[in-house]
């Protein structure tokens, strides 16, 4: 992996619980970590959901292990400059021992 192809940034969040100050608590989405990683739209395609139609996009990343190791399945990332939410479903430690790959699809 050639460390100059980490050129796309990337926010990642979590969800978190925030008391609401009368004695409940609101889910909301931290920022966890900002990093720079290798994004690929993968594939898309279209399929029928409770006689829906709906688009599923899925995506992979490569970042270096130090910065994925703060990042776990589940987490939610939004690419800088743009407004599309990806939750993490699948992390593999490649034979390089300095990057992660990561699989992804798109939220709506």
């Amino acid at each position: 992996m050639n460390p100059g192809k980490l050129n796309d940034r990337i926010t990642v969040k979590r969800l978190t619980r925030v008391a609401d100050g009368f004695g409940g608590y609101n889910s909301t989405l931290a920022d966890v970590t900002t990093a720079w990683c290798d994004f690929k739209q993968k594939s898309g395609e279209i399929e029928m959901v409770d006689g829906k139609r709906q688009r599923s996009i899925e995506a992979e990343l490569i970042m270096r292990k130090k910065t994925a190791d703060s990042i776990s399945v589940g987490d939610i990332f939004v690419q800088e400059n743009q407004t599309d939410k990806f939750r993490i479903n699948e992390m593999f430690e490649s034979e390089l021992k300095y990057f992660v790959k990561i699989k992804a699809t798109k939220v709506d």
